[in-house]
C-alpha cells in the first residue's frame, strides 16, 4: 500500500522527557515527520535525529503559531497532523483516515486526546484520564495556526472570527498526553508564561478577546486563584458575540466550578440556569446539579444528577461521581424515599470498595 500523504509536524524545546517515546511510537504508520526546534539545550536534537532527517531550527519569538507554522511549511505533504512531544499516539485507524481525508478534503480532524493524571487512591498511584477532542489534522492550503499562545487552527484568509467556525469530522486517532502530570510547582512555572503571552494578546485580534479571556481564566483556575479566574471567565461571556463557538462549553464548566470553589454556588446556579440550552455535557449537568442542591432546589438537583448517571462518561467524572451520588442519596433520604436511597447507598458502597474509601451510613462503615 502506498505510504500514508500524511506529515506530522512537531515543535520542541527540551523535550529529551518524552520525544523519543513520541517518535518511536510514529513509527509502525509510515508518515513523514518534522520537528522543529525553538532552542533546547537538552538531548532532544540528538534524539528526534534518530527518527527524521527532517529536523529544522526556528528562533522562538513568544508565538507558538508562528513555530507551528514554520513546521508545517517544511512539510512535504498538505495534509497535517499535530503532535506535541509529551503526546503518544495510542491508535490510529489507517483505513478510517484514508476514508476521512477524501471524503472532508476541506475539513478539520478532530482527535480524541486523553490528558493523564496521577491521582492516590488508598495510598496507591493510580492514572486517571479527562478526555478532550481537539482540532490536530488540516490540509495546510486551507488552513494555518493563529494566535501566539493556545494556537488555533483556523481558515486562511480568515478576518472575521466572531463567525468562524470550523467544518470538522472525527479523526480516527487516540492520542495520550502527559504533560498535565507534571508536578505542581512546574506547572505554575508554565502557566505563569502563559498567563504573561495571554495577557500580551489581548486586543491583537479582532473578535478573538473572547477566547484570549477564556484561556486567562484557565491558566487563573490552574493556579488556584479562582477570584481572578471568574472575572476572565466573565469578560469571555460578556464580550462573547458568537454562542456556537466551541470554547464556550468549558468556559461555562470552569466558571461555574470557581464560583462553587469561592462560596457563591448561587451565582454558579444562575449562571448556569440562564444557559440551560447549552447544559450538553455530563459535566456542565453536574455542576448545575451539584449548585441546584446547594441552592436547595432539591427538584433540578435530583433531575440533573439522576439523569447523567447513566451517561457514558459518567465515570469520567472522577472524584465528582462520589459527590453525585452522595447528593442524590441525601436528597431520596431527607425526602423520605426509601427506596430510592437504598439504590444510591450501594452505588456509594460500591464507589467506596472500587476506589479503597470507607464510606459511613449512620455510623456505620462499608
Amino acid at each position: 500500500m502506498a505510504r500514508l500523504p500524511v506529515s506530522v509536524c512537531l515543535i520542541a524545546k527540551n523535550e529529551e522527557q518524552y520525544i523519543e517515546q513520541c517518535l518511536r511510537r510514529l513509527l509502525r504508520y509510515d508518515m513523514e515527520i518534522v520537528v522543529v526546534d525553538t532552542g533546547s539545550t537538552d538531548r532532544t536534537r540528538e534524539l528526534a535525529a534518530k527518527y527524521t532527517d527532517r529536523l529544522f531550527d526556528f528562533a522562538w519569538c513568544d508565538d507558538f503559531s508562528a513555530a507551528r507554522n514554520f513546521a508545517v511549511s517544511r512539510a512535504s505533504n498538505n495534509w497535517i497532523l499535530i503532535l506535541d512531544c509529551d503526546e503518544l499516539v495510542q491508535e490510529i485507524d489507517v483505513a478510517k483516515l484514508r476514508t476521512c481525508m477524501q471524503k472532508y478534503p476541506k475539513n478539520v480532524g478532530v482527535a480524541q486526546i486523553r490528558n493523564v493524571y496521577t491521582t492516590v487512591e488508598g495510598g496507591v498511584p493510580k492514572e486517571s484520564i479527562q478526555i478532550d477532542e481537539v482540532p490536530r489534522f488540516y490540509n495546510r492550503n486551507y488552513y494555518e495556526y493563529r494566535f501566539r499562545i493556545h494556537e488555533q487552527i483556523t481558515p486562511r484568509k480568515s478576518d472575521n472570527y466572531d463567525e468562524m467556525t470550523l467544518e470538522s469530522f472525527h479523526l480516527p486517532v487516540i492520542i495520550k498526553h502527559y504533560g498535565y502530570d507534571i508536578p505542581r510547582q512546574e506547572m505554575a512555572k508554565k502557566q505563569e508564561r502563559n498567563l504573561k503571552l495571554l495577557l500580551n494578546s489581548i486586543g491583537e485580534t479582532e473578535g478573538m478577546d473572547d477566547y484570549i479571556y477564556f484561556q486567562i481564566g484557565q491558566s487563573y483556575n490552574v493556579l488556584e486563584n479562582y477570584e481572578k479566574a471568574v472575572e476572565a471567565y466573565d469578560m469571555c461571556l460578556e464580550i462573547n458575540r458568537n454562542p456556537e463557538k466551541k470554547f464556550l462549553s468549558a468556559c461555562l464548566e470552569s466558571y461555574a466550578d470557581c464560583l462553587i470553589k469561592i462560596g457563591n454556588p448561587a451565582d454558579a446556579y444562575r449562571l448556569l440556569d440562564m444557559n440551560r440550552e447549552y447544559l450538553k455535557t455530563t459535566k456542565l449537568r453536574y455542576l448545575f446539579g451539584k449548585a441546584a442542591h446547594m441552592c436547595q432546589d432539591d427538584a433540578a438537583a435530583i433531575g440533573f444528577l439522576t439523569g447523567i448517571t447513566d451517561e457514558a462518561d459518567f465515570e469520567q467524572l472522577g472524584e465528582n461521581v462520589f459527590d453525585a451520588y452522595a447528593r442524590i442519596f441525601a436528597i431520596y433520604n431527607e425526602a423520605g424515599q426509601t427506596d430510592k436511597m437504598e439504590i444510591y447507598q450501594n452505588k456509594l458502597a460500591e464507589f467506596g470498595r472500587l476506589h479503597g474509601k470507607q464510606i459511613t451510613f449512620a455510623g456505620k462503615e462499608v
